[in-house]
């Protein structure tokens, strides 16, 4: 791509993302900062190159961030051309939060030294997923051991390219194309509140859409940690010396993806929004995920995995839960995720899965750049 095309993009980028806070302009933020956006935007880079190999036909899509505090992604079509759009929010909420747990000794002990971290840290105030609130009463922290560190940015580099992987996958799957030709809906935004608009059928159809973006977000990242363990070099991560097996990277990639989902609290959902909201319950797309990342380790990496991948998933979730009360200086609290696993978080997860196999699949094959 051109350095004029770029602009262009960057020019239609600002304007549609102005609502929302307009495009984060990094080349005027103190170095430190603009390496990790340019870190960043590489990796979403790359990652949209892997998808365009692996789809035919997949046209360029621009990258960038949103200056807003608030934690969302947006998709969105102008101009014929495609856009992602990261929230500045999203990344300073991972990193304040990542970097508060592996600053803290009590936290993650089994990785690297915590003996070199800072003792009687006080708890984090007035958490809220908001990276300007959250600016004003917390400090950020960075972990003062090497390998604890990179254990950090391991993390949330996961949980970020979840996101841009979601993110590419309502463009490659045609999402994008469909919600804005059938709905006049111009972008397909990430964890919004509880929204009612439209009826009963938009409704279950924009949740199919987010679970359907979520597992071919995971089934992405899973075959990434495949391809990264049976490597005929690769060793182990640093945090884990001497286990080359699959054991940690399903583990800590659990436990990115349940920091991400996370970062909202332990979110609780009623019966009315199971029915009239447009997003799936963030808990609910927190144990699919789950269940997606399992299936595709069992069906494209190794049946004799399904014990390990479970051990490692449930080990993975536990230690970013202990990580969550420990910052918050609470008690340990999974209520939103046991609702998940009820008979009724079941059930809907199971009515979303149904709709998208019966009716939402042929609705989106002429707009998808995927076969289904």
């Amino acid at each position: 791509m051109t350095n004029t095309e770029d602009a262009q993009d960057a020019e239609i980028f600002q304007r549609e993302t102005a609502a929302f806070g307009g495009r984060f302009h990094r080349d005027l933020a103190p170095a430190p900062v603009k390496a990790v956006y340019e870190e960043v935007a590489e990796r979403a880079k790359d990652l949209i190159a892997g998808a365009r190999n692996a789809v035919q036909g997949l046209p360029p899509i621009h990258f960038d961030f949103i200056h807003n505090a608030a934690i969302n992604a947006v998709a969105f079509r102008a101009s014929d051309r495609y856009f992602i759009g990261i929230n500045t929010g999203t990344l300073f909420m991972l990193r304040m939060v990542i970097g508060r747990m592996l600053s803290d000794p009590r936290v993650f002990t089994s990785i690297g030294d915590p003996s070199e971290e800072v003792g009687d840290l006080k708890p984090m105030k007035d958490y809220r997923p908001d990276a300007d609130a959250i600016l004003r009463t917390n400090q950020i922290l960075t972990p003062r051991n090497a390998i604890r560190g990179a254990y950090a940015w391991f993390l949330q580099d996961q949980a970020i390219m979840f996101f841009i992987g979601h993110e590419i996958a309502h463009v490659s799957r045609g999402h994008v194309d469909y919600l804005l030709a059938k709905r006049g809906m111009p972008q397909a935004s990430e964890f919004s509140k509880s929204a009612t608009n439209g009826d009963k059928e938009s409704r279950i159809e924009r949740q199919a859409l987010e679970q359907d973006a979520d597992r071919r977000s995971i089934i992405s990242r899973i075959d990434s940690l495949r391809v990264t363990q049976q490597k005929p070099r690769y060793t182990s991560p640093p945090w884990s010396p001497a286990d080359n097996s699959p054991f940690p990277l399903i583990r800590d990639w659990t436990v990115s993806l349940s920091i991400l989902f996370r970062l909202f609290g332990d979110v609780r959902f009623s019966g009315a929004e199971l029915r009239e909201a447009s997003y799936p319950p963030l808990p609910i797309r927190r144990l699919y995920a789950e269940m997606v990342g399992k299936w595709m380790i069992e069906t494209e990496w190794d049946a004799a995995l399904k014990k390990t991948a479970t051990n490692a998933m449930n080990q993975g979730r536990n230690k970013a839960e202990e990580a969550f009360a420990t910052i918050l200086g609470e008690s340990v609290s999974m209520h939103g995720f046991v609702q998940a696993k009820s008979r009724a978080g079941i059930n809907h997860g199971m009515r979303i899965e149904e709709y998208w196999n019966s009716t939402l699949v042929d609705k989106l094959r002429p707009y998808s750049y995927e076969e289904f």
